[in-house]
C-alpha cells in the first residue's frame, strides 16, 4: 500500500461526518480541559451533536444519495449488445487469512457481484472482470473463486485499491471498445467520470440502489431516532461527493476535460 493512498484514506475519513464529529468532540474535550471560552465549547458541542443527528437519521443520507443515483438505469438489450466486456467494481473486501470465503465481502459487494453473474449469464461470450483489492491484500481473487465455483469464468485484478487505479489498470485493454461498468448507482457518477476522462466508453449498469434503505415515507416515529446504518450511508455519499469534486477541480485547474484526454 502506497503512502499516498494511505494519506488520501486518512484525509477522507477525517472529512466524513463520523470523522468530523470525532474532531469536534475532541476539540470540545481540549477546551474543557484548558479553555476558558465557554461559548466556543458550547458551539462545538452543539455542531457535533447536530451533525451526528442529521447523519444518523434517514433524512440527510436520503437527500445526499438521491442526486447521485438519479439518471442511472440499467441498459437495454441493444446497449448491452455493444459491450465487449463486463467490469465489476466491488465495494469492501476483507483480506484477513482466518475468514471463510463467504465472510470476505460486504453486503454491497455481494449485491454487485450477484448482478454481474446474472448479466454474465445473459452475455456469456464477453469477459467478466472484477477489479479491486483489499487493504489486507488480495480481494478480487476471492470473488473469482466464488464465481468459478458457480460455473462462471471470472478474471480478477487484485492490484487496484480504488477507482482511479482501476482506470489506470484497464485503460489499455478497454480502449476503443464499449464495456459495461457495473457498480452501485451512487458510485456510478464518479466512476463514469474517471473512465470517460481517459477516453473510454463505459456503459453504466447500476447493480443496486441504496437510497431506498433510508426512504422515510410513509413516516414512522422511529425515523427520528439515530441509527448506525444511516451514518454509514452518509459517509458513503460524502465520499462520492468529495471524490468527484476533487477530480473535477483538479481537471479544471490543469485544463483537462471530461473524456478528451
Amino acid at each position: 500500500m502506497s503512502n499516498t493512498f494511505l494519506i488520501k484514506k486518512i484525509a477522507l475519513y477525517l472529512l466524513y461526518p463520523s470523522g468530523l464529529i470525532f474532531l469536534l468532540l475532541l476539540g470540545v474535550s481540549f477546551y474543557a480541559l484548558w479553555g476558558k471560552r465557554r461559548g466556543r465549547r458550547r458551539a462545538l458541542l452543539f455542531t457535533a451533536l447536530l451533525l451526528y443527528y442529521l447523519a444518523s437519521t434517514p433524512f440527510l443520507p436520503y437527500y445526499l444519495l438521491r442526486p447521485l443515483e438519479a439518471g442511472f438505469k440499467r441498459p437495454n438489450p441493444q446497449e448491452l449488445s455493444q459491450a465487449r466486456a463486463i467490469v465489476v467494481l466491488p465495494a469492501k473486501i476483507y483480506g484477513q487469512k482466518d475468514l471463510l470465503l463467504e465472510e470476505r465481502f460486504s453486503r454491497e459487494t455481494w449485491a454487485r457481484f450477484i448482478a454481474a453473474l446474472r448479466l454474465k449469464k445473459r452475455l456469456p461470450e464477453i469477459p467478466l472482470i472484477v477489479a479491486g483489492g483489499s487493504l489486507e491484500g488480495p480481494g478480487a481473487k476471492y470473488l473469482k473463486e466464488i464465481g468459478e465455483e458457480l460455473g462462471f469464468k471470472v478474471e480478477a485484478l487484485d492490484a487496484p485499491l480504488d477507482t482511479i487505479s482501476t482506470v489506470a489498470a484497464l485503460k489499455e485493454r478497454l480502449s476503443d471498445q464499449p464495456f459495461v461498468l457495473l457498480t452501485s448507482a451512487h458510485h456510478l457518477r464518479r466512476s463514469m467520470y474517471l473512465f470517460k476522462r481517459e477516453g473510454l466508453s463505459p456503459i453504466p449498469y447500476p447493480a443496486v440502489y441504496v437510497s431506498h434503505t433510508c426512504r422515510f415515507t410513509p413516516f414512522h416515529i422511529l425515523y427520528l431516532f439515530p441509527y448506525p446504518v444511516y451514518l454509514e450511508l452518509t459517509n458513503e455519499a460524502i465520499h462520492e461527493y468529495l471524490g468527484l469534486s476533487f477530480y473535477r477541480l483538479r481537471d479544471l485547474v490543469f485544463g483537462r476535460d471530461d473524456g478528451k484526454n
